[in-house]
């Protein structure tokens, strides 16, 4: 019995450790988390941001979710008008037209070609009985109706097809990312322009707060109880204020203008508003692994790629065996104009042609080497994006997580350096300490509150990497 127990223990144990095992190596789950879902209240600059927004789901357009109605605008000028949009258009129209070009191989091709030719045959002709021929004159008239069809026996023409069909469908999912790059490409930059907006209000504030500053310092001068050195310190802080308050403009007009390209206006006339920050950032939902095939449009395209190339080498083996080719004609034939529509002008033919490769230099072969090159390439195409799409998401959780934790663990940096300050002030006004002091407690708030207004930015943009990683709402993209 105490053996039995022994053996029941090791088993337990023993499907314990791989139950464990099978949990570490579950492929379905990412390694990163969004852990953001907890309402939180932050010191952004000069502003304290709590509100919450909904979460991004696929039931609207992401950017929506956002809260900003100057994005929403941007996107959809972005959708209706950008050049990248079109051109994805044409080239699906270019797609769906070698897909009807392919379609009409599985029809007869039929037409209709009259001819007059009028042909003078020379008097020193061969002549095969001997002596001399006159010159003659000899005027044709026809009017026929021909028409050829191939025989699809091996179903060649339907492989070409299905292939022509399945690239089509593959430059459609192509449109579709490119729609997604586009629409992801200008919320980035509306978000980076939304972040230097915020550090341009607070550098205008750091700006008349230094200009208070220097007030107070000349006047302390001035009356004798301090030494220039102060005066000369306020004026250096308030300049250094304002060479990076338009050093931060200079960068905001280059934002605009890329968005300009990006919703296809002219950059000289266009402009975005001023913009404020206003809400936390979105939640993404639905996070499965396993739903990155279904959802980005260029693991799609990957496959679909795929499957076209299969059905190019099969078509191409194909072309080893012979091909049968119907044709004929039947209309009137006649020397003269007059008698042509007659019974007696009546002519035709019908016939069967059969063609089959001998030697064409090892052209065949080469053709369907080829095409097993290129279906290898499509493999290895489709596994490097999957990668690169996990890598892709992966990279935008780290990024969110970490962000995160900074920003949260920033919040009390900016309260610290602001309560500093305030003590600091209080205190030169009193006499208790010196200038330098005041300029080190300074610097140190704009600096908690420039980067915490960076951080918040960055969140925002890497919420956008991951939809854009995830392909979230692909599907409804479209203009």
């Amino acid at each position: 019995m105490k053996y039995s127990r022994t053996i029941i223990k090791s088993v337990l144990i023993l499907f314990g450790v791989l139950s464990a095992h099978g949990q570490e190596m579950d492929t379905s789950k990412w390694r990163w988390r969004d852990t953001s879902k907890e309402t939180v209240v932050l010191y952004i600059g000069n502003d304290t941001i709590s509100k919450n927004v909904w979460p991004i789901t696929q039931d609207k357009q992401w950017w929506k979710s956002f809260g900003y109605p100057a994005l929403d605008t941007l996107e959809s000028k972005a959708l209706e008008q950008n050049l990248d949009l079109k051109i994805a258009l044409a080239k699906l129209n270019q797609a769906k037209a070698n897909k009807h070009i392919a379609m009409s191989t599985m029809f007869p091709t039929i037409r209709v070609e009259p001819s007059f030719t009028r042909q003078e045959f020379s008097a020193n002709r061969p002549n095969p009985f001997g002596g001399q021929l006159g010159a003659a004159t000899l005027s044709t008239y026809q009017a026929p109706v021909t028409a050829s069809y191939e025989l699809d026996v091996f179903g060649k023409n339907f492989n070409n097809l299905e292939a022509n069909n399945l690239i089509y469908k593959a430059t459609e999912e192509n449109r579709k990312q490119i729609v997604l790059e586009v629409t992801t490409e200008v919320a980035s930059n509306y978000f980076l322009m939304v972040r230097l907006d915020a550090e341009i209000d607070l550098l205008k504030h750091t700006e008349k707060t230094r200009l208070d500053n220097l007030e107070i310092a000349s006047t302390r001068y001035n009356a004798g109880l301090v030494s220039q050195i102060d005066e000369l310190r306020a004026k250096t802080e308030l300049a250094s204020v304002q060479v990076q308050l338009k050093n931060t403009q200079r960068l905001r007009s280059e934002i605009e203008l890329i968005l300009a390209t990006l919703v296809g206006e002219d950059a000289s006339t266009f402009e975005v508003p001023h913009a404020n920050i206003q809400y936390l950032p979105p939640n993404v939902e639905f996070l499965r692994k396993d739903s990155l095939v279904v959802t980005r449009p260029d693991l799609r395209a990957s496959k679909l790629m795929i499957e076209s190339a299969e059905k190019m080498l099969v078509n191409q083996k194909k072309q080893l065996l012979p091909s049968f080719q119907l044709s004929g004609a039947y209309g009137y034939l006649s020397g003269a104009s007059d008698n042509l529509i007659e019974r007696d002008s009546r002519t035709w033919f019908a016939g069967v042609t059969a063609s089959l490769p001998v030697f064409e230099g090892g052209k065949k072969r080469a053709e369907i080497k080829l095409r097993k090159s290129e279906l290898e390439e499509e493999h290895r195409n489709y596994e490097q994006n999957l990668l690169q799409s996990y890598k892709q998401v992966e990279n935008a959780f780290s990024n969110l997580h970490w962000i995160r934790e900074q920003l949260l663990a920033q919040q009390e940096f900016v309260v610290a350096a602001r309560d500093a300050a305030l003590l600091t002030n209080e205190r030169y006004r009193k006499g208790l300490v010196n200038y330098i002091d005041v300029v080190d407690a300074e610097r140190q708030v704009l600096e908690a509150e420039r980067l915490s207004v960076q951080l918040f930015g960055q969140e925002l943009t890497e919420r956008v990497n991951l939809i854009r990683s995830m392909a979230l709402d692909s599907g409804r993209l479209e203009n």
